[in-house]
């Protein structure tokens, strides 16, 4: 749609400037040293410094295009942002545990989505005096400077970003050979594909569930750069979904990236909106104390994982070492506990978390069956 493009320059504008004073206030906490913190659930940490960059961001941004939606990984979902052709899609501080632990590799993701696909996106790394940026059919940079993905046409020796334990587990069939891995591999999802972008890196895997706000950016970023995004059996993002999360990524230069999708679509991952999660009814993740629950028949979920015997199957290991959860009474809670245990095996293929339905119970005693 030629005649939409000229606002897109205006709001990219706005976008890099807003990353930039974002990144300001994120880098006065993270000089400070230590910045309080808590679990928005198990597992999951955020700082005070999430929530004030989520606070400035989402003031200039909808102050600026009030009429767009809204999403953000420190704001809870809505069904509202579903009804929006063009969403703001931020990651306030992608890389928090980084940016916890007094080391660089965090930084500010902003992009906006039209009809489920980026048209433009900014990644400012401020403690790295790195800024990404990329609008739809412009091209990439980085710090004023074009970028392009790398050339790289195999995988023997390309430099990788991705999880050692996944690439040396013995259930792969064919080995992986030789690369240069990251060492230590940043948590930042938006910089490895940043880095990818700018030829730093030939590629970066995640075998895991990532969500929009990890994304977004990135891939504008990636795509523009001359490289290649997707899912791991090869499949484009589309943003702004029921679920707003993507199966996996594989992020790399266009001669290399069809390889990698080759050997790794084999691993059976689900894709998100096969299930739509049940949105909070929150309007942020500041700390608030728990409402009361309304009402409601007990319906038993457990939740269970394990190491597989296969990646590509739902077979486990070893039974005696299954990881029992807990049992919880809706799917909600139960939804929640899968998600915290499951996101602690980040990237980790063959560790593997289920929600389990009980829906009729066995009295062995009388032999009775109860329905739930």
């Amino acid at each position: 749609m030629p005649e939409t493009e000229p606002r897109f320059s205006e709001d990219l504008d706005l976008l890099r400037e807003v990353a930039v004073e974002a990144g300001s206030l994120a880098l006065a906490y993270f000089e400070q040293g230590s910045t309080p913190s808590w679990e928005k659930y198990p597992g999951h940490p955020v700082t005070e410094a999430d929530l004030a960059v989520n606070r400035l961001v989402r003031d200039r941004l909808m102050t600026a295009q009030p009429s767009y939606g809204w999403l953000s990984e420190e704001t809870a979902l809505s069904r509202q942002t579903q009804f929006h052709d063009t969403v703001w899609c931020v990651d306030p501080i992608d890389g928090t545990r980084a940016f916890m632990g007094n080391q660089p590799y965090w930084c500010v993701g902003l992009a906006l989505i039209q009809y489920g696909q980026p048209v433009a996106g900014v990644v400012h790394a401020p403690a790295l005096g790195e800024t990404y940026v990329a609008e739809r059919g412009k091209g990439a940079w980085l710090n004023g400077e074009r970028i392009h993905a790398s050339a790289c046409d195999k995988e023997e020796g390309c430099r990788m970003i991705a999880s050692e334990s996944m690439l040396s587990h013995p259930a792969w069939k064919v080995p992986w050979p030789d690369m240069e891995l990251a060492r230590p591999k940043p948590n930042a999802t938006l910089l490895r594909m940043c880095w990818v972008a700018s030829g730093a890196w030939d590629a970066t895997l995640a075998l895991w569930r990532k969500s929009d706000w990890d994304l977004a950016a990135g891939t504008i970023i990636v795509n523009e750069a001359g490289g290649a995004a997707s899912t791991h059996l090869g499949e484009p993002f589309i943003f702004n979904r029921s679920e707003p999360a993507q199966r996996s990524l594989i992020a790399a230069g266009k001669a290399l990236q069809p390889l990698l999708v080759e050997r790794v679509n084999g691993v059976r991952l689900p894709d998100p909106n096969w299930t739509v999660r049940p949105y909070d009814k929150t309007e942020t993740t500041e700390q608030k104390p728990m409402a009361d629950m309304p009402e409601a028949k007990q319906l038993l979920h457990l939740v269970i994982g394990g190491e597989l015997k296969d990646v590509r199957g739902v077979e486990f290991e070893d039974l005696s070492k299954i990881d029992f959860v807990g049992a919880f009474p809706n799917y909600k809670a139960a939804y929640d506990a899968w998600k915290s245990a499951a996101q602690q095996t980040v990237d980790n293929a063959e560790m593997r978390y289920f929600i389990l339905h009980a829906h009729r119970l066995l009295d062995p005693e009388t032999g009775s069956h109860h329905h739930v």
